[in-house]
């Protein structure tokens, strides 16, 4: 399928590239990969310059609650160049630089709120005075036009469903749909109301058949219209390209018409990007993340707004930490990301809970840069005696008589579900042999022999034997950190807050207050044991 849009870009070879879509393009990149900088080539040194209108991410929205109208072709000249004073037969997109920017192209403040005000206006007065002359000069009922101002009202109405803008004289004013008494003038409106109608105007303005370059195309807007508001911009402007540049990959994964790009590096000079190659294997959205980060990535059990997770993240603050959910997730992710030839030169790890898996499990999944922590459940790391010790001195409590209460609770807890623990164990031994089992074998004989020999090769009563002299011996030798290895029970660090003197179940929760305060580094150097082989 051909292109309906071209954009120019500058490659890492000091040249220049042509990149088509269909749709829109989506640039995206971590702090420092050159996005803002990039946006203004195409703005002001692109061979597509003069059809390029861009939308800073430095900007006012400071609204004005009146407007004067003025002729409006120096209002739109005012409003895209910075300037009404352009002379004619000028390469008006000269004048940018230094009238719009201050010749501060990336990081100028732009207000220019007024400007659009201005120009929404003088077209409604304008198209609205027109209107008047024909319907005078004509017996027949003339169509209302529909103005700038009209499109702007329509879809912001369409995305703030709960209000309405007023449009009256030569000012806006904002209500509550079917509150008439509940009015307000333009300046009181929330940031979000003032930004959506300020895109919306901007990209009216655009020219025919240009390109909307977008810097943050997610600012000040909550995530829940972002989506809606520029497809519907789009909607308003076909004739044009959109190029979003962003780090916000909630609203990258949200764009799923867009060719996503992957804005690898700005050395100052020279940018190094790339497309985004679909992978079946990989969620965009994790793929667009991991594109995202300069850190080394770890993926991890659980979700966002657990305390593990949390604790995971202040710990591992040098790293990008992605929850996955369950161990199989976190294994299949690094296994893709390790797989996908455009990513194969980042950092990418996977660390999981020890569970019950026995040392050749955990030393096969380090082999693929899986590493298995030394606590059978990551909650556990909230109860070893390093990190008790942290929080009892910093609750000026005694750390020995605290540790003798935690640990006696937690031996109690064990001997009571001690067959459960322990069949558990073996249970997951067993289906560990099993996966062992030769799928590439052929034929029906070969196939029941190759089941059977593996069955008879695992002996369960002495695996669970085995298994019990384990547990036994940690008992007997009163060994709490070989405790915390074995026992998978995740309200485990809950159920002992109490003996801290800690409101019920509010241990995790502390922790991590500590970690993010001032016992950071004592948390941090408590638990780097605990990590396994896992370096950081």
């Amino acid at each position: 399928m051909d292109s309906k849009f071209k954009l120019i870009l500058p490659n890492n070879h000091g040249l220049t590239q042509e990149i088509g879509t269909t749709t829109s393009l989506l640039f995206v990149g971590a702090n420092g990969s050159g996005k803002t900088r990039l946006g203004t080539w195409v703005e002001m040194q692109s061979p597509q310059k003069e059809k390029v209108h861009r939308l800073s991410a430095q900007k006012s929205l400071t609204m004005p609650d009146k407007t004067a109208p003025i002729a409006i072709d120096l209002a739109k000249k005012d409003l895209l160049f910075g300037t009404d004073t352009i002379q004619e037969g000028t390469e008006h997109w000269n004048y940018k630089i230094g009238h719009k920017w201050q010749n501060k192209p990336a990081t100028f403040l732009l207000n220019d709120y007024q400007k659009l005000m201005v120009w929404l206006f003088s077209d409604h007065t304008e198209e609205a005075s027109k209107y008047l002359s024909a319907s005078k000069a004509s017996t027949d009922k003339v169509k209302p036009p529909v103005t700038k101002l009209n499109l702007v009202k329509a879809v912001w109405e369409k995305i703030l469903p709960h209000r309405e803008l007023v449009l009256g004289g030569l000012r806006i004013q904002t209500k509550v749909r079917e509150a008439q008494d509940k009015i307000y003038n333009s300046s009181e409106m929330s940031d979000g109301e003032r930004v959506i109608f300020y895109l919306i105007g901007q990209c009216l303005v655009a020219p025919k058949d240009g390109i909307i370059v977008i810097d943050e195309p997610e600012l000040h807007l909550h995530k829940s219209v972002q989506a809606p508001l520029w497809s519907e911009i789009e909607k308003l402007r076909p004739d044009c390209l959109f190029v979003y540049l962003t780090h916000d990959v909630d609203f990258a994964a949200a764009q799923e018409a867009a060719k996503k790009v992957w804005l690898k590096s700005f050395d100052g000079e020279v940018w190094e990007w790339e497309e985004i190659k679909d992978d079946e294997n990989i969620p965009e959205d994790l793929l667009i993340e991991v594109l995202g980060s300069r850190k080394p990535v770890v993926f991890v059990e659980g979700e966002n707004g657990s305390y593990d997770v949390s604790f995971y993240r202040e710990v591992l603050s040098n790293h990008l930490v992605i929850p996955r959910g369950s161990c199989t997730q976190v294994i299949q992710s690094v296994k893709a990301l390790k797989a996908n030839s455009q990513i194969h030169h980042l950092e990418v790890y996977g660390l999981i809970d020890r569970d019950r898996r026995v040392e050749k499990e955990v030393g096969a999944l380090e082999k693929d840069s899986i590493f298995v922590l030394n606590v059978a459940e990551v909650e556990n790391l909230f109860c070893t005696q390093e990190v008790l010790e942290v929080v009892s001195i910093h609750l000026g409590r005694d750390p020995a008589d605290d540790f003798t209460k935690v640990s006696s609770a937690v031996f109690k807890y064990l001997n009571a579900e001690l067959e459960t623990q322990i069949s558990l164990r073996v249970a997951s031994e067993i289906k560990f042999r099993l996966k062992k089992f030769n799928e590439k074998t052929k034929g029906n004989a070969k196939l029941n022999k190759a089941l059977q020999t593996l069955i008879d090769g695992i002996d369960v009563k002495s695996i669970y034997s085995k298994t019990e002299t384990e547990f036994q011996k940690i008992l007997t030798e009163n060994d709490y950190e070989g405790l915390l290895k074995l026992y998978n029970r995740k309200s485990l660090s809950a159920q002992v807050s109490g003996a801290l003197g800690l409101a019920n179940g509010s241990l995790p929760e502390f922790v991590v207050r500590l970690t993010r305060g001032e016992r950071r580094s004592d948390i941090i150097k408590a638990v780097s044991k605990y990590f396994g082989n896992f370096k950081f």
